[in-house]
């Protein structure tokens, strides 16, 4: 049974979504920052300002948790299914999504903000 109302539920996913996507965003920095691009400064500015926009919109995110007294962990990640754990209102909802949902949902967001109003998201 969900307790979640529609709202909550919507803030859950949405936050595991962005933290997923900063940190692929956060990692491909790095790669970009070691390799041999003859123009990399174009890359970096992209990364830098996709991270900047999900981090605020992180932002607004963990003050709606924090209005609605959630709170939200990741669990085990067995290579295949990565558990979030959500606590609310004295209770407790585990939740497993699959890794390659996950990598799409991550893919749609990071490719709205390459390129907004994309037909991939």
């Amino acid at each position: 049974m969900n307790y979640l109302t529609q709202q909550e539920d919507r803030l859950f996913e949405s936050f595991i979504i962005l933290t997923l996507a900063r940190k692929v965003l956060q990692n491909d920095l790095l790669i970009v920052e070691k390799s041999f691009f003859k123009l990399k400064e174009p890359y970096l500015q992209l990364i830098h300002s996709s991270i900047g926009a999900i981090s605020k919109e992180l932002f607004e995110i963990k003050k709606q948790l924090h209005k609605h007294n959630m709170k939200i962990e990741f669990g085990k990640n067995d290579g295949t299914f990565t558990e979030c754990h959500c606590y609310f209102r004295g209770y407790t909802k585990t939740s497993r999504f699959l890794n390659a949902h996950l990598k799409n949902k991550v893919q749609d967001r990071v490719s709205n903000f390459f390129v907004p109003n994309s037909k991939l998201s």
